[in-house]
């Protein structure tokens, strides 16, 4: 009769330690779990203001060179080598949307390549006396037409995302843009091989 007292006293405390070491276990793998959660959510919300930040560089390197070649275009003088300086937001944009297609690779020296280019070709125009050659006029109402084209295609891309965190965090996760970057993509490779004849 005293033993089995003692041996229900035994399972008594068994059981009710049992159930409290359960807890703690589950407590700390929700705590685990939640904070894997939130690193994850971390890195999108820094991966989307960084997409959101080569829009918003892409949109002004479009809207520089734009209004360079209209200066040009109507006789007025712009500053040479300025339209360059936010061209590094196109480069950006690409390559973040190709981090998430592993089997597209991003050919970055490419796109470089067409911008410095453009560049190039702007500033000689500029440098040249008297006014503007055939050539010279046809390329710049070209490139108007191309990157009016490549504006209207990054001006899809929503830059008031980065106003929510929320927002921040879907950029992030590649959603609604990743079609923006290929048309633009492909806007660009079709471009890649306009070049000032005159040169």
């Amino acid at each position: 009769m005293e033993q089995d007292k003692e041996q229900s006293k035994k399972r008594s405390y068994a059981l009710p330690i049992a159930l409290l070491l359960l807890v703690f276990s589950l407590t700390g793998n929700v705590f685990l779990y939640s904070q894997s959660l939130q690193g994850g959510q971390d890195d999108k919300y820094e991966k989307g203001l960084d997409v959101i930040g080569a829009a918003k560089k892409a949109t002004s390197y479009y809207e520089a060179v734009l209004d360079d070649a209209a200066a040009i275009l109507e006789g007025k003088t712009s500053e040479a080598g300025t339209v360059i300086r936010d061209a590094a937001g196109v480069n950006d944009f690409l390559q973040l949307a190709g981090s998430f297609d592993e089997d597209h690779p991003f050919d970055s020296g490419k796109i470089y390549a067409y911008m410095i280019d453009v560049d190039h070709s702007l500033s000689y125009i500029k440098e040249q006396d008297g006014p503007l050659t055939t050539q010279e006029s046809a390329y710049l109402k070209a490139l108007q037409d191309v990157y009016s084209k490549q504006l209207a295609i990054v001006k899809h891309f929503n830059v008031d995302a980065d106003k929510t965190r929320s927002g921040a965090i879907q950029i992030g996760a590649g959603i609604g843009w990743l079609d923006i970057a290929k048309q633009l993509e492909q806007s660009i490779e079709e471009q890649s091989s306009m070049k000032l004849s005159a040169q």
